[in-house]
């Protein structure tokens, strides 16, 4: 737990923590936040997972049967009001042009 102090959590089903990230990432610049939420080797990277779960876990007299569930989102706290304000962008129906990202940071 202390490895994640100042870092916020959220879980998704699958389909809508994937919206989710593409709405965030089409909702502003590809900056150095872009690059934190889509790649592994950048500084602070956002760590995104989709875990497999045993239905079982909560129904104990059925067989066991994994799915992935949930997409779990990992991120900085400190990207939280950049993350809302996309998450507002992107309600509002404004989207930001494609353009290519600056990788410096992860050596792309």
């Amino acid at each position: 737990m202390e490895s994640r102090r100042g870092w916020m959590l959220i879980d998704f089903p699958v389909d809508s923590g994937l919206s989710f990230l593409s709405a965030v990432a089409n909702a502003g610049a590809r900056d150095a936040f872009y690059v934190r939420m889509t790649h592994w080797a950048a500084p602070d990277a956002w760590d995104v997972k989709i875990k497999p779960m045993d239905a079982a876990m909560f129904q104990g007299d059925q067989p066991s049967d994994f799915a992935l569930r949930p997409l779990q989102v990992s991120f900085p706290a400190y990207d939280l009001p950049e993350l809302t304000r996309r998450l507002r962008e992107h309600i509002a129906g404004r989207t930001v042009p494609p353009a290519p990202a600056d990788w410096s940071t992860v050596g792309r």
